[in-house]
């Protein structure tokens, strides 16, 4: 299955739609790697944790242009990302054998769901339907700053 030419063709993929494309969704990741403003004085931040698999790739680049600039308005932050084949289960199981996972921040969970359920982002998802598969979006907001 590694070896499929199917699956390098997806691998060779991902990091071309990492640097065109967005989700939020660690798919934005350089249009949103530059430095972002701090969350407020002890609000949390808010994380997601994205998994998925790019389908298509072609046309991506105007969902990277739709989303990307509302993610970096709402503070996002690519913490992680790699392809599934990278991920260290150390308990449990991974039921996902192909795709990308990526962990995100946003200044607060405000801002995070202004953005998700924002119009502008809401129609960035349509360019995106059939290109990319999502397996979940979590979003948690963080512990409360420590005094």
């Amino acid at each position: 299955m590694a070896n499929n030419p199917e699956n390098r063709r997806h691998r060779a993929v991902l990091p071309a739609l990492m640097l065109a494309t967005g989700l939020t969704l660690g798919l934005l990741w350089p249009s949103v790697a530059q430095e972002q403003s701090p969350p407020a004085a002890g609000e949390p931040l808010a994380y997601v944790l994205v998994s998925g698999r790019v389908i298509d790739n072609t046309g991506l680049d105007a969902y990277g242009q739709a989303a990307g600039p509302l993610a970096q308005a709402a503070g996002i932050n690519v913490v992680a990302r790699a392809e599934t084949a990278n991920v260290h289960v150390m308990e449990g199981e991974w039921p996902y054998a192909e795709g990308f996972v990526a962990i995100e921040t946003f200044r607060s969970m405000d801002d995070f769901t202004a953005f998700w359920n924002s119009p502008g982002y809401q129609e960035a998802i349509e360019l995106r339907k059939g290109k990319v598969e999502l397996d979940f979006v979590v979003a948690l907001e963080g512990l409360p700053d420590s005094p």
